[in-house]
Parts: structure tokens; C-alpha cells; sequence
């Protein structure tokens, strides 16, 4: 009965994703994004117009907060969020979704850390003018130490809320800290969203917050923003995203909440030179989100949006983002090592490190995909089903 039941909810799950597989499309083109930013600030050419990785990272942000919304409603009536126990294993499901492969990508930085962190602070060395001299500040590979108190916050994801542990391994795990955050408010989230509305819910919550958390970073120098209240209005845009997406939504509501969505995304963008970017990314994504939920997208954007490597990508996506720091700090040691790869010019060397990091990127991430997510995703259903059982089993009086 347990397996039946699970099975019924996992079919729900999947027909709700399968009618937003745009969303494949956005979550492969940030993780390419953030690879190639990373490449061309570590190469030392930015000649590429592409705007900034965190604009990436916050759109990663914003998938996922679409993403909870349409798993919460296909589970709504399976898994309702009003008890404890849903919240329960929707954490659990969470927890091993993230944690195996953040968990290798933790334990091969520690383990190789004299060669990962040397080979950044190689590449600083090839690019003095950008790195003041050699020495990256925040950035600077050699001020990272692998404490145990250091090891113990980032494995417990805690780290995100202590400002100087930010940014304390080098991986590009903040925003890691900010999901499990997200996830651990997103029941309540999802609760008052449907008490009071989506539309009036955002932005009573968004807008608050991100003054909270602009208050806080005047205060507190955070070394990468992975305090939740930081970044919560990303989140909160694509929970609304998906509500205006939903069926049976008037054109009326619809603008509404796209107006609210805008708003929250445009409060936290615009800080940045390129503050029109996301919330273009997020008018793209409704437009072609509704296009094909309609069935009236055209052959040649339904081939773009859903094909084979797109899918690739998609899957392979939180892997290229975790993994290809690895690549960065290996063409590093490599550059500086073999004289004619040390006569390039910029431009060049950052050219031969998009081939050798996005090869070795996307390998290894098939490859993580396959070994450590997926086994993590089946470990975090059985232990759901586990407790399924356990609260199904009778009372012996």
C-alpha cells in the first residue's frame, strides 16, 4: 500500500514537472553560464558580453522556487503541508538531493587542497593588475583553512549564516547554505501563500525581508550573500511564477502576479549593471513557460527548449556547478607549468580553458549524476518510505 501510494505521487510529481520542461532549458543555460563567467574571471579575459555568474546563481534561485511550488502541489492532497510529517519528508527529499554530491565535491577539496587552492592562486598570479598583486582579498585561495569547526558548519549547511564562513572552502557552495535555508521556511512559505494569497503574501513577505536583509549587510560583511533573508525575494519570485502559471488563472491574476514577481526580482537587481537581465530572464521564461503549457509553441522552440542535450545539461547541471571549480584550479597548475600554454595571451588561455574545464566539467558530472545523485534521490525515498511505514504500523494495546 505504501509502495502504491508512493508510486501515485511520484506520477503526479512528474506529469506536473513534464508540463514546465522549459525549466530544463533555463537550469542548463546557468550552469554554462556560471562555468564560462568563472573561466573568463579566472583566465583573465572578460571579452565575452556575459553578465555576471551571480545573476546565474539567482536565477538558479528562482527555479527552484518554482520548482517547491509545483512538487508541493502535485502533493498537496498526498503530502499536505499542514502536518509535520509532510514538512518531515519534504525536508528529507531535500537533504539527499543536495548532500551526496556536495558532500564529494567537500571531501575532494579538503582532501586535494594544496593542489585546488594553489591552483587559483596561480592563476591570480598570471593576472596581478586584476588581483591586487596577488592577493584576491575574499578571493584570495590562501586564507582558506579546512577547520573542524570550518568542516562542521558546512556539514550541517549551517555555515551560510556565519558571515566569515560564507565563503571558506572555495567551492561555490553559498548558495548551497541558501537552498537548505529556503527549503527549511518553504512549508510555511507554501502555507501562507494559500492563507492569504500569492500575489499579497510575496510581496507582504518579499519586500519586508529584503530591507531586513539590506539593513544586515550594512551591518555584517557578508563574503558571498548566503543569509536567506539576503536572497529570499529570488526565491519567492519563482514560487509566484508558477502560481501565474498555473491552469485556470485569469489574465487579470496573471498580470497581477507577474507584476509581483517583477517587483521582487527587480528590488534585489538593481544594484548591478546588468539589472534588466533577470527580469528579461523571467518575462522569457512565462512566455515560453505558457507556450508550451498551451501547446501552441512552435516545432523550432519546442526542439530548443527540449532535446537531448538540453536535457544533458539539465541533469547534469548542479554537478557542472559544484565540480567545475576543480577544472579552473587544475588548468591552473597546468597553465603554469608548460611554457607554451604560459605565452598565451589572455584571451587564448581562457579560450583552452572553456575546452579543457567544460570536458572535464560535464564528465564528471555525468558521472555524478549517475554514481552519487541518482543513489542519493532513491536513498531519500526509501527512508521517506521507511517512515511511511512507520506511522502506518498498528498500535499494539
Amino acid at each position: 500500500m505504501v509502495i502504491w501510494r508512493l508510486s501515485v505521487i511520484r506520477h503526479r510529481v512528474c506529469k506536473v514537472v513534464r508540463e514546465f520542461e522549459f525549466i530544463n532549458f533555463f537550469r542548463a543555460i546557468a550552469a554554462l553560464w556560471v562555468l564560462v563567467a568563472h573561466c573568463m574571471i579566472w583566465g583573465g579575459w572578460y571579452g565575452i558580453p556575459l553578465p555576471s555568474a551571480k545573476i546565474a546563481v539567482n536565477l538558479f534561485m528562482l527555479i527552484s522556487g518554482f520548482l517547491m511550488m509545483a512538487n508541493a502541489t502535485a502533493r498537496k492532497h498526498s503530502e499536505p503541508l499542514t502536518t509535520g510529517r509532510s514538512w518531515a519528508r519534504f525536508w528529507v527529499r531535500r537533504y539527499f538531493r543536495l548532500a551526496p554530491a556536495y558532500y564529494l565535491s567537500l571531501a575532494l577539496a579538503v582532501m586535494f587542497s594544496s593542489y585546488f587552492l594553489l591552483g587559483y592562486k596561480e592563476l591570480q598570479h598570471l593576472n596581478p593588475a586584476l588581483w591586487a598583486g596577488g592577493d584576491g582579498g575574499v578571493y584570495d585561495p590562501m586564507r582558506i583553512e579546512y577547520t573542524a569547526t570550518n568542516m562542521f558548519l558546512h556539514l550541517t549547511f549551517l555555515f551560510g549564516l556565519h558571515p566569515e564562513y560564507s565563503f571558506s572552502t572555495f567551492l561555490p557552495d553559498w548558495s548551497l547554505s541558501l537552498e537548505m535555508q529556503f527549503y527549511a521556511v518553504f512549508p510555511l512559505l507554501f502555507l501562507v501563500f494559500r492563507r492569504i494569497g500569492v500575489a499579497k503574501a510575496s510581496l507582504l513577505i518579499g519586500v519586508p525581508v529584503f530591507l531586513v536583509g539590506a539593513w544586515i549587510s550594512s551591518k555584517a560583511h557578508y563574503f558571498e550573500p548566503s543569509l536567506i533573508v539576503l536572497r529570499l525575494n529570488y526565491f519567492l519570485a519563482g514560487m509566484v511564477l508558477f502560481a501565474a502559471m498555473k491552469e485556470g488563472v485569469s489574465k487579470a491574476r496573471q498580470a497581477s502576479l507577474i507584476t509581483c514577481a517583477m517587483v521582487l526580482v527587480y528590488i534585489g537587481s538593481r544594484v548591478d549593471p546588468d539589472f534588466l537581465v533577470l527580469p528579461g530572464i523571467l518575462l522569457l521564461m512565462l512566455a515560453i513557460g505558457l507556450a508550451e503549457k498551451s501547446g501552441r509553441a512552435p516545432s523550432w522552440l519546442i526542439s530548443l527548449i527540449n532535446n537531448k542535450p538540453v536535457r544533458f545539461a539539465s541533469d547534469t547541471s548542479y554537478g557542472v556547478y559544484l565540480f567545475h571549480g576543480f577544472f579552473i584550479a587544475a588548468s591552473g597548475l597546468i597553465i603554469t607549468r608548460v611554457p607554451f600554454l604560459l605565452g598565451l595571451t589572455p584571451p587564448q588561455r581562457v579560450g583552452v580553458m572553456l575546452v579543457f574545464v567544460l570536458a572535464g566539467a560535464y564528465l564528471t558530472a555525468y558521472l555524478v549524476y549517475k554514481a552519487v545523485e541518482l543513489p542519493g534521490i532513491r536513498l531519500g525515498g526509501r527512508v521517506n518510505r521507511s517512515m511511511l511505514s512507520i506511522e502506518r504500523k498498528p498500535v499494539v494495546t
